[in-house]
């Protein structure tokens, strides 16, 4: 069994409980990570807990539930923003190709079951980190400087 696959099979599992689920988070949670929180019915947080949703720096795509679970915890606009701005980047210098592949999830997460959806963004990631973006994004990320996304 690969790895995405059995993560995504215990966000199912843990998002199917009758019963309530708890997380505690401390320090960062990020990416996937995430998609674990979105389980749960409670999340405790220390105060110096920060959530970022990064893959548009990365130039990839979310995975792990991070398109279908904001847009019904949040809303679609405010997880548009999460996704496609990261708080720091414009849309113009981001990563075209993986924000065009997350609007289209975007649009399609109200229809579509969280299985399939979660096989969706396993697919599109995986896509999305063959692009020139997504190198760019990672060399970047490990170099600790800005990334100049070419939409490629």
């Amino acid at each position: 069994m690969n790895l995405p696959h059995s993560y995504h099979l215990a966000i199912e599992r843990l998002t199917s409980i009758d019963a309530p689920v708890i997380a505690a988070v401390r320090g960062g949670a990020g990416g996937g990570g995430l998609g674990l929180l979105y389980t749960a019915d409670i999340v405790v947080a220390a105060d110096d807990t920060r959530f970022a949703l990064g893959y548009g720096a990365l130039g990839l795509t979310a995975d792990g539930g991070n398109i279908w679970f904001p847009p019904r915890m949040v809303g679609m606009r405010r997880t548009q923003e999460l996704l496609l701005l990261n708080r720091a980047a414009t849309l113009a210098a981001g990563p075209t190709r993986a924000f065009g592949a997350v609007r289209r999830m975007l649009r399609q997460s109200f229809e579509t079951c969280l299985s399939d959806q979660l096989t969706a963004e396993k697919d599109s990631i995986v896509a999305a980190s063959r692009t020139d973006d997504a190198q760019e994004g990672i060399a970047a990320f490990v170099a600790k400087r800005r990334p100049q996304f070419r939409g490629r």
